[in-house]
């Protein structure tokens, strides 16, 4: 059984079939090669970009996010005020992107120029992302692995915003909206999680269930 993913030969992340035994081999190696936050942000627009345009593999992309989004590394902003740069802040904004219109999309990667095939591609990447999204959940990416573990500051942060973002309509998937939802409530229920935090998440469960979720 083979499978698509991303190999780092000379800074340039290039796609490529590899067996499943070597798995565990090109996961080091994708580890190892994140040096820069400009690497980091380039593998992950990679992984997400083959998973939403190409649902099939979407599983073993989500158990790729899942294997490597704790051991890669965080990088401190290069801009005053900004936030770090992590794996899950940048798959956050990927995922949320695809949400907040065609417009903001068309500036990606690989577009044919004719519009109606313009189009089926913004179709396809926004229905890739839903399922993504699903199998990411799945993996315990986005939500965390561990609800009895206060979350970082700026996951909470990412999470709300991404709801926010996507909460104008429902995911077509009913347990993912709940999924989400019930994770909230949990987290903000959580004793070392200050009060802004806690704030900020019952305001996006209100806008969420405003927006018709469960």
């Amino acid at each position: 059984m083979t499978f698509k993913t991303t190999a780092l030969e000379k800074r340039n992340w290039t796609m490529v079939k590899i067996a499943e035994e070597k798995y565990d081999h090109l996961m080091i190696k994708i580890i190892n090669s994140c040096t820069t936050s400009d690497i980091l942000e380039e593998l992950t627009t990679l992984i997400f970009d083959k998973a939403i345009l190409d649902p099939t593999f979407c599983p073993m992309y989500a158990k790729l996010c899942s294997d490597i989004c704790d051991k890669l590394p965080t990088f401190q902003p290069t801009e005053p005020g900004a936030r770090i740069v992590s794996f899950k802040k940048v798959l956050y904004n990927l995922c949320q992107s695809v949400f907040e219109g065609a417009e903001e999309i068309k500036e990606l990667r690989v577009y044919p120029s004719d519009q109606k095939e313009k189009e089926m591609m913004l179709k396809l990447q926004t229905l890739g992302n839903i399922r993504f999204i699903g199998e990411l959940r799945n993996q315990k990416v986005l939500l965390g692995a561990d609800e009895k573990i206060c979350p970082p500051e700026e996951n909470v942060e990412a999470l709300c915003l991404f709801l926010k973002t996507i909460g104008k309509k429902p995911l077509r998937s009913k347990w993912i909206n709940y999924a989400y939802l019930s994770h909230l409530k949990t987290v903000s229920n959580h004793p070392q999680l200050v009060t802004p935090q806690k704030y900020m998440i019952w305001e996006t469960i209100n806008y969420l269930r405003f927006n018709g979720w469960p």
